[in-house]
């Protein structure tokens, strides 16, 4: 069975990067650190799987909505639904988002 970052290896190109499995345990504490109550992924399972070089953004594979997502993280603990951005992907959809930016990095 394919695993999901082999699946993204195929389609990031700078700036993204599929992320190692130390850097991966790193990025999910992050997330939760930063999440608050009222936050769409707070109490959802998620795993980061890769990042951007050049910012913040970090894409986590979310189990219960069998889909990506791109989140800002901010490094400080939130108290808003808004923060850290969120924006959730399909596979496809994803991989369209992914090369736009490759296309202007």
């Amino acid at each position: 069975m394919t695993s999901i970052k082999e699946v993204l290896n195929k389609f990031m190109l700078e700036p993204w990067w599929v992320i190692s499995n130390h850097m991966e345990e790193s990025l999910n504490k992050e997330l939760i650190k930063e999440l608050s109550p009222n936050h769409c992924l707070y109490g959802k399972k998620t795993v980061a799987v890769a990042k951007r070089q050049d910012n913040d953004d970090v894409v986590y594979w979310i189990y219960e909505l069998n889909k990506y997502v791109v989140v800002h993280l901010t490094y400080s603990r939130e108290n808003s639904s808004e923060y850290p951005k969120t924006q959730l992907f399909t596979l496809n959809e994803l991989k369209k988002y992914c090369e736009n930016v490759s296309n202007y990095y």
